[in-house]
């Protein structure tokens, strides 16, 4: 794994007072945001990607609004429509919406890891964040980036012995048979916790961090552009003792920016200065390492 040289800054967001964001002259590279989502309400710009979940909604949760995925029985495959959607294709469901980046870019998102996740007998749960890079719908590459605590070798059953929580990319040449990456925890995860995933293209590279921290890197020939963003979940059509097949995630803050290099970058950054960005928080925090 070779560790490339990125810029991220995670901005704070709801609950602290309103501020204005200015780009400081100097710095090499200039982050744009093309869209930013507190999940107050759900953006008309999210539409279906493969097959609806049960629920792709905003939804209060600690506090604040958040998008809530939910999957349940009915989107499994026995109940979905045959035969158009009875492949297990449509077993992924959730939203997408346009990237809207021609260049190099920056996904983020905030996502809560509940302890019902902690299991290695109970309900079978995966969700990710995705990136479709390139310039065509139709061509590109993928970065994915979420957790499942499903088999890496038997993913579909739910009595595996070789279970575990854990954090996943999808490719890359450390992939497991199912083409999934184990990229693990950070250090101090925690259950019952919020944690950032972001992904970032350098247009040849995907750099995945967790909690700012770098745990894998992958070559990729088509990373620049970012043609759509989706937060998925899977449905594994696993029925509990009530015959259901219920669970929730919560998801936040979805940003996707672009990089914007030197010499534009500087022009940028004075009509900025006199540009206020003003956005609704719910942290008191600024992190730019």
């Amino acid at each position: 794994m070779k560790k490339i040289p990125v810029l991220r800054c995670l901005l704070p967001w709801k609950r602290t007072p309103r501020c204005v964001l200015i780009v400081l002259i100097g710095l090499p590279s200039v982050a744009l945001a093309q869209f930013a989502d507190t999940f107050d309400t759900i953006s008309p710009a999210w539409t279906t990607d493969r097959y609806d979940p049960a629920g792709f909604q905003s939804a209060s949760f600690l506090g604040d609004n958040r998008l809530q995925i939910t999957i349940d029985q009915s989107g499994s495959t026995l109940n979905r429509p045959a035969p158009t959607y009875s492949a297990s294709f449509y077993n992924t469901q959730g939203e997408s919406r346009p990237g809207g980046i021609t260049g190099d870019w920056t996904l983020s998102a905030e996502v809560y890891v509940s302890s019902a996740f902690d299991t290695t007998t109970g309900q079978l749960v995966r969700s990710s964040l995705w990136a479709h890079a390139g310039d065509t719908p139709t061509t590109g590459d993928y970065a994915i980036f979420g957790f499942t605590n499903a088999s890496p070798t038997d993913p579909l059953n739910p009595d595996a012995s070789d279970r575990s929580f854990q954090f996943q990319i999808f490719g890359g040449s450390d992939a497991d048979p199912n083409g999934w990456f184990d990229a693990g925890a950070p250090n101090g995860f925690a259950f019952d916790a919020w944690h950032s995933i972001e992904i970032i293209s350098t247009g040849t590279a995907f750099a995945y961090l967790l909690d700012g921290q770098l745990v894998y890197t992958d070559t990729t020939a088509i990373g620049a552009g970012l043609q759509t963003v989706s937060l998925q979940a899977y449905n594994f059509g696993q029925t509990d003792s009530n015959g259901l097949n219920n669970y929730s995630v919560y998801w936040d803050n979805a940003m996707a920016t672009a990089s914007i290099p030197e010499p534009a970058s500087f022009a940028l950054a004075a009509g900025l200065t006199t540009l206020g960005l003003i956005w609704k928080h719910r942290r008191a925090r600024l992190f730019c390492p």
